[in-house]
């Protein structure tokens, strides 16, 4: 079975510490005439560095894990798939109590909410046995399995 690249896909947030600075270097026809010429400098917003710190602590028990780096990224795909249903599960509650939607809106929202938690647990389920063949692929000890499995239980 594969592992479904959309769902472990992960974008890179820049922190601060790896904002680009400016690069200056020496280009000149004439050795005697140098001139500086400066690169990219990249600064990144409060929410993005906000941003970038909340993913860090959200999943800094798995990072903190001994667990090998492949293993970290489908732990970190299952949280954030968990994530979603968790988000999907309050919208639903949110559609069932308004009261300003008529029955039909309110049962053709409710349907639409129901596919796409469908979905989201079919993603969950196929990633939670990716996550189950790689770690005995990579033989992992019976020890670092129960991490595995107390680190992907979701954490409402």
């Amino acid at each position: 079975m594969q592992i479904n690249s959309a769902i472990l896909s992960s974008t890179r947030i820049v922190a601060p510490s790896d904002a680009i600075e400016p690069v200056s270097s020496e280009v000149s026809a004439d050795p005697g005439q140098a001139e500086a010429t400066e690169g990219v400098k990249v600064t990144i917003s409060a929410e993005g560095t906000a941003k970038a710190s909340s993913e860090r602590k959200k999943n800094a028990d798995i990072d903190a894990s001994n667990l090998p780096d492949g293993v970290k990224k489908i732990l970190k795909a299952i949280r954030d798939i968990q994530e979603k249903i968790q988000k999907k599960m309050e919208e639903l509650d949110a559609v069932k109590n308004d009261h300003t939607l008529s029955e039909k809106e309110r049962e053709g929202r409710v349907q639409g909410i129901l596919g796409e938690l469908g979905v989201l647990t079919s993603q969950l389920t196929t990633t939670t046995n990716d996550l189950h063949r790689t770690e005995n692929e990579m033989k992992l000890s019976a020890s670092l399995k129960k991490l595995s499995s107390y680190l992907s239980a979701p954490k409402y």
